[in-house]
C-alpha cells in the first residue's frame, strides 16, 4: 500500500506535548493500538509523538512478532515539519 494512495486511512493528531514522557504515555495509552487496525498511519506535527509511536510499533513487532512493516517520513512545509508514521501488513 502506498502512503499516497487515496484508500490510505490517516489519523491526524493535532496535540503537542512538552515532554517525551507525555507523548509516550499518550501513544501507549491507545493510539498505537489503532495504527494498523483502524488507521493505516498517523500524521502529526509533534516529533515526540512520532518518535514514541515508532518506538511502540517496533516494540510490538519485536515482542509479539507482529507482521507489520513500519515506515516513517518527514514532510517539509513552509515553516512546518509534518511527521508521518504508517504500517503495512505482510
Amino acid at each position: 500500500m502506498d502512503q499516497n494512495d487515496k484508500t490510505f486511512n490517516w489519523y491526524t493528531e493535532t496535540m503537542k506535548f512538552q515532554t517525551m514522557r507525555e507523548a509516550h504515555e499518550w501513544v501507549y495509552s491507545g493510539s498505537y493500538n489503532e495504527i494498523g487496525k483502524i488507521y493505516d498511519g498517523l500524521i502529526t506535527q509533534d516529533d515526540k509523538i512520532a518518535y514514541a509511536l515508532v518506538f511502540e510499533l517496533t516494540r510490538r513487532k519485536t515482542l509479539v512478532d507482529h507482521p507489520a512493516d513500519i515506515f516513517c517520513d518527514v514532510v517539509y512545509g513552509e515553516n512546518t515539519l509534518t511527521y508521518r508514521v504508517w504500517v503495512t501488513n505482510n
